[in-house]
C-alpha cells in the first residue's frame, strides 16, 4: 500500500512538472528544461580554463536546471574561492536540486527566482542553455549590468546584441564564447 502511495505521488509531482513545463514554453516563452550532456560541458570547461578567471571570482548559470555545469566546475575546482550560483526559477526543479546539492555538501548556492532579476554586476563567468527569444532579452541585460571581462558562455544561441569572441561545435551544437568589452 504505501508503495502505492509513493508511486502515485511521483506519478503526481511529474504530472505537475510536465503542466508547468507547458505553461512556461507557451505562454510564457521560457526555455524547455534540456540539459547539457557532460561530454560537451567538459569541452566547455576545458575552453574556460585556457583563459584563467581571477579569484575570487563568481560564476552563474542561468536556468539552470540540475546545475550540471556548476557541479562540473566545483569538481575542476574544488579548493578554490570561486562562488558558483546557480539561478533556476521553476519550483520543482529548485527543489529537487536544492535537495540533492544539500545531500552532496556542494558549496553551490542555488537561487528560486527570475534571471532576468538577478544583479549581473559582479559575475566573472555566466553560463547558460536557453532559446533565441531569452537570449535577446540578456544581451540587454548583459549590455546594463555586466563589467568588462565578464566572461559569457551560450549553448545553441547567440546573443543577438554582440559578436562572439569564439565559436565552438560539439556534437553538431554551436558553443558561443563572449567576453563583455562595454
Amino acid at each position: 500500500m504505501i508503495w502505492l502511495v509513493i508511486i502515485l505521488l511521483a506519478l503526481a509531482a511529474y504530472l505537475i512538472f510536465f503542466i508547468s513545463q507547458f505553461i512556461n514554453i507557451f505562454f510564457r516563452g521560457y526555455a524547455p528544461f534540456i540539459s547539457t550532456d557532460r561530454e560537451t560541458i567538459r569541452k566547455i570547461i576545458s575552453a574556460v580554463q585556457a583563459v584563467p578567471v581571477k579569484e575570487p571570482a563568481i560564476i552563474y548559470e542561468l536556468g539552470c536546471g540540475r546545475a550540471r555545469f556548476l557541479r562540473m566546475m566545483e569538481k575542476v575546482h574544488p579548493q578554490t574561492r570561486t562562488i558558483l550560483i546557480g539561478i533556476e526559477n521553476l519550483s520543482a526543479l529548485y527543489l529537487i536540486n536544492k535537495l540533492r546539492l544539500k545531500l552532496q555538501g556542494s558549496r553551490i548556492e542555488l537561487l528560486k527566482r527570475d534571471f532576468l532579476t538577478v544583479d549581473l554586476k559582479s559575475a566573472a563567468l555566466i553560463y547558460c542553455y536557453l532559446n533565441n527569444t531569452t537570449m535577446a532579452k540578456l544581451g540587454e541585460k548583459f549590455r546594463r549590468e555586466c563589467r568588462a571581462g565578464t566572461r559569457i558562455i551560450s549553448r545553441s544561441f547567440p546573443i543577438p546584441q554582440f559578436k562572439p569572441e569564439k565559436i565552438m561545435t560539439i556534437k553538431n551544437k554551436k558553443i558561443y564564447f563572449y567576453v563583455f568589452q562595454e
